[in-house]
Order: structure tokens, then C-alpha cells, then sequence
């Protein structure tokens, strides 16, 4: 949940740190990328051996237990697994298990809401006051606003009390209703459209907003919209009582000192939590395969209008960062896409749409706001688009 805003925040330092060797070993030179050129690059036997030198090194100086990627570019596709799903049984970790994605919830509660505009049954311009009366300045924010990180709403995981809690107890008995009262009670961060902060308040009060609009879950919105037409079968938004995850799932795990256990473990199992609290922003588990496929029809419009398409990839940077938001997307350079961490599993998801290029990363090892994926993605970006690695790192 709170992953994404990291990663909208400290990305390019976290890119520049492996240009100097902190975050994964220095790059060998005979093991050097090959230069940028216009062809997209091809996934040979030489490139699989050196990205897959550069994956385990990258997910090994990450510390999470283990982890899994795709590559795909045109026809052509590399998966790897590395380390464990398990610390306990040393079993192997298993790219098809479930994993909880954090914000890159964020992508499907989008797409939910701008279908409903495709429908006519919302607008962009319609305000926040319409739906949720009493959150500060609703008569002027709009959903719009909302979607693209500019409403201005407080934020509720900056609430250090609630997060402190959930951090103690991620069982903490807390609901939806919760949040959108305690938004109430707290001025705003900005005025409407003055600044582009991420914030994940504005996705819960999207989440209600397509409740009130269809009159159903957003469970249910997500998978009759989303996950079903797309054939998503092992992607879902939990209900307000569902816990636990899906089987097969990979154990998650917090790093040292994260949490009730102390900075005496290296890693406490964890795969259990309120997904009332993350909600909207944050709740839903799915698989590397899953995301693979929804990351195509995600950068490629393939649910929306053209229009509504062109409005959603239409980005801005976000504030004191080189990366950007669009509506519910965020943009690294040419490669759309989102990121997402919340307690025990972390995601990158991007595509770069122009090159058919797209990179899955999932792992089980996180607090509620590292992302060792946007390290592994940083390395992959590295080989395979130098251009775009520099671009974001200049």
C-alpha cells in the first residue's frame, strides 16, 4: 500500500544506487548490457544468462526470502524464481502462488472507475461531495482529482497511531466506514489540482464511490469488470472478512524490527490481515502470471475507450519526484505500470507498450512500505533498456 508511495518518492535513488553498487553487486564487465540501440532487445541464450545473474544478486542484497519474475518482449519470454516461499521448509519459491500486490490494487479500482464513465453512470468532473458529503473541499474535488493523486485529501497511512497499530496488530479491527470518518474529521493536504502527492485516501473513497454508483461490492465490480473478462482467475479483492489468502499462496514475511516481533528476528512470517484496511488502495492478492496478462490490457487500454484510454495515460509528475501519475497508473519513463508493498509481499508491475515489453517482479518479504521488486526491475531495466534506466536516473 504505503510501497507505492516509496516508490514514487525514492525510485530514482533507489536506481541510482545500483548504478553505484549498493543495492546489488557492481555489473561485471564482461558481463556488460550491450549497447542502447532502436531494435527492442531479444531475449537470447546470453541475455537470459545475464539477467538471471542479475535477478538472484538483486533479490539476494533485497532480503526477501525469495522471489519470481517474467520478461516478456514480443513472442518471446523469460521466467525465474529464486530463494524460498517458505524460510521454514526451505521449499522453493513458486512463481504460480499467490501474493498479496499492494497499490497495484490501485490499477483495478481504476479501471472500475472509468469504466463506470465509459457507462455514463460517472464522470470525470463529478466532486467527491456528490457521493461522501463532509470530507474538506469535496465540493471541489473531483474524481478525477482523486484518480490522479490531486485531490488534495488527507492522508490516513500518515496517521502514525492507526499505522502503529496495524503494524502491532494487522488483524486490527478497523473497517472502510473508519477511514472515510477519520478523513472527515482532517483538513485537507492541499487544495484540489495545486500538487500531485500520492496518497492512498483517494482510493478509498473511490472504492466507496463505485459502491454507491452500482449498488454492489467492489468486490463484485472488480471481478464482473476486470478479472473475469480478462480470464483473471487467480486475481481477486477480498471480501471485508476474508483474511487469509487463496491457496496456493506463498508465506510473506517483514523484515527485522518491523512489527510486534522485535529486531531480534530476520524474518516473521506473516500472511494474514484486515483487508479492510488497505481496502481500495491496497487489498488484493493475485499471481506473476496474472499480472503478466493484466499488464498488457492495463497499458494498452484494452477495457476502455480510446478516449478514456488517452485520458488515463495523460501523466503528470508527481511532486519532488521524476516519475509520474496518470489515472491510477503511474508512468517510469516510456513503461506504465504500478508498484505496490503492504505487510509481507511487494510488486512491480510495468509495460512499455511501444517495445511490447513487459516485467513482472513478486516477492515475499516486506514491511508496509519496502520494495525490494523495484530493485530487481531497476537491474532488468538496466540490461535490457539502458535509455529508459538513464532517463530515469539523470
Amino acid at each position: 500500500m504505503s510501497g507505492s508511495r516509496r516508490i514514487a518518492a525514492l525510485a530514482a535513488s533507489a536506481l541510482l544506487a545500483l548504478l553505484v553498487g549498493c543495492s546489488a553487486p557492481a555489473p561485471d564487465p564482461s558481463q556488460a548490457a550491450p549497447p542502447a540501440t532502436d531494435a527492442p532487445p531479444t531475449l537470447d541464450d546470453a541475455t537470459r544468462a545475464r539477467l538471471e545473474e542479475g535477478f538472484v544478486a538483486a533479490v539476494d542484497a533485497s532480503g526477501m526470502p525469495g522471489a519470481a519474475i517474467l520478461v516478456r518482449i514480443g513472442d518471446e519470454m523469460w521466467e525465474s524464481s529464486t530463494g524460498v516461499g517458505d524460510v521454514r521448509t526451505q521449499e522453493p519459491f513458486d512463481p504460480g502462488a499467490v501474493v498479496r500486490i499492494g497499490s497495484v490494487t490501485k490499477t483495478f479500482v481504476g479501471t472500475v472507475v472509468l469504466e463506470l464513465i465509459d457507462d455514463g453512470a460517472l464522470s470525470l468532473d463529478d466532486t467527491l461531495e456528490e457521493f461522501i458529503p463532509g470530507v474538506t473541499n469535496g465540493a471541489t474535488i473531483t474524481v478525477r482529482n482523486l484518480l490522479n493523486m490531486t485531490s488534495g485529501v488527507w492522508e490516513f497511512t500518515g496517521d502514525a497511531d492507526l499505522m502503529g497499530r496495524w503494524s502491532a496488530d494487522p488483524l486490527l479491527s478497523w473497517t472502510v466506514d473508519d477511514t472515510i470518518q477519520l478523513l472527515k474529521d482532517k483538513p485537507a493536504q492541499f487544495e484540489p489540482g495545486a500538487k500531485v502527492i500520492y496518497t492512498d485516501s483517494n482510493y478509498i473513497l473511490l472504492g466507496r464511490i463505485v459502491e454507491l454508483v452500482t449498488g454492489s461490492t467492489l468486490p463484485e465490480q472488480v471481478a464482473e469488470r476486470v478479472l473475469e473478462p480478462l480470464g483473471l482467475m487467480s486475481t481477486a479483492m477480498p471480501s471485508n472478512a476474508e483474511t487469509g489468502l487463496p491457496d496456493p499462496h506463498q508465506q510473506g514475511y517483514r523484515p527485522a524490527g518491523d512489527g510486534p516481533t522485535g529486531p531480534d528476528i530476520d524474518l516473521s512470517p506473516i500472511s494474514d490481515i484486515n483487508p479492510q484496511v488497505a481496502g481500495a488502495a491496497g487489498s488484493m492478492t493475485s499471481t506473476l502470471g496474472d499480472l503478466a496478462t493484466w499488464s498488457v490490457a492495463l497499458a494498452d487500454g484494452d477495457l476502455l475507450s480510446p478516449e478514456l484510454q488517452s485520458a488515463r495515460v495523460d501523466t503528470e509528475f508527481l511532486d519532488g519526484s521524476n516519475l509520474e501519475y496518470g489515472l491510477a497508473l503511474q508512468r517510469f519513463g516510456d513503461f506504465i505500470g504500478h508498484g505496490g508493498a503492504i505487510f509481507g509481499y511487494n510488486t512491480t508491475m510495468m509495460r512499455f507498450p511501444e517495445a511490447d515489453a513487459t516485467i513482472v517482479v513478486v516477492g515475499n518479504g516486506s514491511s508496509n512500505g519496502s520494495s525490494g521488486t523495484l530493485d530487481v526491475f531497476a537491474v532488468v531495466l538496466q540490461d535490457l533498456f539502458p535509455e529508459q534506466f538513464e532517463g530515469l536516473t539523470s
